[in-house]
């Protein structure tokens, strides 16, 4: 199995726990309970905040874009566009 399902395996299986999604969860409240409490003449703080909303949001992507490189990895498979070694660049390189 190519290291991309494997990854896409791992990911995947976070993306399902619960403690993890709770986790995620109890985070983006914290940040938006912080950001209802921060005056609005205070914008670094609420552009600060801002941009740790972007990157949790930025860390659950990356689990799911690698989830989706899985399922595209596993369809190549599939339909024998990809070596039996899991290599494009093998496979490229013999269509030149």
């Amino acid at each position: 199995m190519s290291e991309i399902i494997d990854k896409a395996t791992r990911c995947h299986r976070l993306l399902q726990d619960d403690d993890l999604t709770e986790a995620f969860q109890g985070v983006r409240d914290a940040l938006f309970r912080k950001f209802e409490e921060t005056s609005v003449s205070d914008g670094d703080t609420l552009l600060d905040i801002r941009k740790m909303l972007h990157l949790l949001d930025s860390v659950r992507a990356n689990l799911e874009a690698a989830v989706e490189a899985g399922k595209i990895e596993e369809y190549e498979l599939e339909q024998g566009k990809v070596s039996f070694l899991g290599d494009k660049k093998w496979l490229k390189a013999l269509s030149r």
